[in-house]
C-alpha cells in the first residue's frame, strides 16, 4: 500500500502464435480493467474515480488491442488503458437492462422464475432460486443474458404460508 492505494503488477501472458518469437508483441484484443478482470465485449463497467457527476453503467461494445469503445447512455467512446486506469473503471454484473447487480436484490428470469443475489464475486453473481433445482450458482454475465435475468424492482419478500411473520 502506498499512500492508500492499492497497485497490481499484471504479467502478460505470451499466447501460441508468439511462443519462441523474442521481443515481439502479441495482439490477442484484450484488455483489464483498472482492477485486473478481464473485459469481454457485452459485459458492464463503472467509473469510479474522476468522473465530473455521476455516470450510469457501461456497456463494451468491442475490444481491441490497446482500447475498448464502451457505450454509457447511448453515446460511445473509445477507452485505452490509461484512461482505464484514470477513470477506474470496474467490470460489474449487470441485469439484462444495465442495472447493476447487488446482494440482496430479488431478480426474476425471462420465464418468471424468481430469486435472490447471494454474492458477488469477481464477473459472476451467485443467485439462488429457492425450488428451481440444478439452477442455483454462480452466473456469469454471459447466462444473465442468455437466462434474461432483470432487478425487480419494488420486490417485497413473500412467505408462502401463514406462519410467517
Amino acid at each position: 500500500k502506498a499512500f492508500g492505494l492499492r497497485y497490481r503488477v499484471f504479467f502478460l501472458e505470451p499466447c501460441a502464435s508468439c511462443e519462441g518469437a523474442m521481443g515481439t508483441v502479441c495482439a490477442t484484443g484484450s484488455m483489464r480493467d483498472a482492477y485486473g478482470l478481464w473485459l469481454e465485449e457485452n459485459c458492464w463497467v463503472e467509473c469510479t474515480a474522476n468522473s465530473m457527476g455521476t455516470w450510469t453503467l457501461g456497456r463494451v461494445k468491442r475490444i481491441d488491442d490497446a482500447a475498448a469503445e464502451i457505450s454509457f447512455g447511448g453515446s460511445s467512446y473509445v477507452y485505452g488503458t490509461n484512461d482505464v486506469y484514470y477513470y477506474s473503471l470496474r467490470r460489474v454484473i449487470a441485469d439484462i437492462d444495465g442495472n447493476k447487480l447487488a446482494e440482496g436484490q430479488f431478480v426474476q428470469t425471462k420465464e418468471g422464475r424468481q430469486g435472490i443475489v447471494r454474492e458477488i464475486a469477481e464477473a459472476q453473481a451467485l443467485i439462488v432460486f429457492g425450488g428451481w433445482a440444478g439452477n442455483d450458482g454462480r452466473f456469469t454475465q454471459k447466462d444473465i443474458y442468455r437466462y434474461g435475468i432483470r432487478v425487480l424492482t419494488n420486490a417485497r419478500r413473500q412467505c408462502a404460508n401463514t406462519g410467517c411473520a
